[in-house]
């Protein structure tokens, strides 16, 4: 169960994704204000959430650490964390097989 102010939710609830997405906005804004991840036309397109996924978009390995990092402090402050082994990182484009730098955690965790 999540508690949203006073109001408290099941995790299955028809309202949930809503509730969660009403609990987590801090998360999109602080996102958004980084600036570190994809922009299309001066618009933050670097955090999408659906439900209780989120998939955080970059151009560069970096980028996505910093928003990683970003992400994991506002999530601890909602006492909300990441599942490491959940979590995984793709790379699109034509270097897309060569080798980069690891995505690792504030705990320690490096992600698939």
């Amino acid at each position: 169960m999540f508690q949203l102010t006073r109001v408290w939710f099941c995790a299955g609830g028809l309202l949930s994704p809503y509730f969660f997405v009403v609990y987590v906005d801090d998360l999109i804004v602080s996102v958004e204000h980084t600036r570190f991840g994809c922009l299309y036309k001066s618009t933050c397109i670097s955090i999408v959430i659906y439900a209780d996924d989120i998939l955080l978009l970059s151009p560069l390995v970096t980028a996505l650490q910093d928003l990683l990092h970003v992400c994991e402090n506002v999530l601890n402050f909602l006492d909300l964390h990441i599942n490491p082994k959940k979590s995984v990182c793709m790379r699109i484009g034509p270097r897309c097989n060569n080798v980069c730098c690891d995505i690792v955690s504030s705990y320690g965790y490096v992600l698939q």
